[in-house]
């Protein structure tokens, strides 16, 4: 598609970058404890100072990775195409393996002593960062057709919320497992498989006493966290996801389109100019909104009224994890590996 014009203004910054090999669906970024901690898929992973692009560290954990890297700070975990967690610590030595027996279909949510990843049978696995040990398994059968995606799941400080396929959204107990809840962020319908494709796509995201979800061909919908009422949806196709704070929650279509609405579900404005570009899912910023696209191209969009205001090149293969917010810094990885880090505002 063509690319649209843009004013006169500078390019979207860029701080640094730092080539590594391979990585795509199942692979981006995690910021914390003032370090990025990324992975790549021959078996890859370091850690890198968010400000500077320096390399703290790089270990090879000796497998072909499928999904990483998720860390809270001390613990890094990382997942093996063979289906075996990998634990590092935070100065990058072995920690912990566990084989899970199955696929991992999602990026390790490592927070509050626990690593949580879904895997490919649909099983919802816990695991206690400092043993490795298996602290709970929830399970749901599969659909006959889901989607191959980068999911995320989301934590807060007594539960993890988990989008399922077939457009379910659950919340689950940190400490047993236990269903607290279930909602349906979406309801399949058509009059074959691929029409009733409606997973959830992205991260749910936790936002005061709401946790907001969308799906591919379904719904956008933000929840009560304590019970699971609906507080608003409205209908939105996804192939990537949304991001949300206090004030605002935008998203991209199957189109490329990019919505930003209230919290309370009201539009705000749209922006069609990106439309068939292979959108991932977008970053908010302080005053913009950050969306890499399938030709390398980072996007910066007016967080007031969605106008495009710069955009920046990286390797020219597509981005399809999140960029990730690190300080005034958005960070993505490429699908040929690489990080690249921009100025956010």
């Amino acid at each position: 598609p063509k690319l649209p014009e843009l004013p006169a203004a500078p390019a979207l910054p860029i701080a640094w970058s730092l080539p590594l090999r391979g990585a795509g669906l199942g692979f981006q970024p995690t910021f914390n404890a003032g370090s990025i901690w990324a992975a790549a898929r021959d078996g890859t992973v370091l850690r890198i100072e968010a400000a500077s692009g320096r390399e703290q560290w790089r270990q090879q954990v000796g497998k072909p990775l499928i999904a990483g890297a998720g860390s809270d700070g001390e613990t890094v975990v990382v997942a093996a195409r063979d289906g075996t967690l990998i634990a590092l610590t935070g100065a990058g030595a072995p920690k912990w393996t566990m084989a899970l027996g199955a696929e991992v279909t999602s990026v390790p949510a490592v927070a509050l002593g626990v690593a949580i990843v879904r895997t490919s049978d649909n099983r919802v696995v816990a695991v206690e960062t400092d043993s490795g040990r298996r602290r709970w398994v929830f399970q749901r059968q599969n659909p006959p057709l889901v989607l191959r995606q980068t999911s995320l799941i989301a934590i807060d400080a007594t539960t993890t919320y988990v989008g399922l396929p077939g457009g379910r959204l659950v919340a689950l107990s940190l400490e047993t497992g236990a269903l607290r809840w279930e909602a349906a962020v979406a309801i399949p319908k058509g009059s074959n498989e691929i029409e009733r494709i409606s997973d959830v796509v992205g991260s749910p995201l936790v936002s005061g006493r709401e946790v907001c979800a969308v799906t591919f061909q379904g719904r956008l919908a933000c929840f009560d966290t304590s019970n699971g009422r609906t507080a608003w949806a409205r209908d939105l196709s996804s192939p990537s996801g949304f991001d949300l704070d206090g004030r605002l929650l935008v998203a991209v279509d199957d189109r490329g389109e990019v919505h930003a609405c209230s919290r309370s579900g009201a539009s705000v404005w749209r922006q069609d100019k990106l439309r068939q570009r292979t959108l991932s899912a977008p970053l908010l910023a302080a005053r913009q909104v950050i969306v890499g696209d399938g030709q390398g191209l980072l996007h910066a969009l007016s967080r007031d009224d969605g106008a495009l205001l710069a955009r920046a090149s990286t390797d020219g293969s597509k981005i399809v994890g999140t960029p990730v917010a690190a300080a005034n810094l958005a960070v993505v990885q490429t699908t040929a590996g690489a990080l690249y880090a921009v100025r956010a505002d």
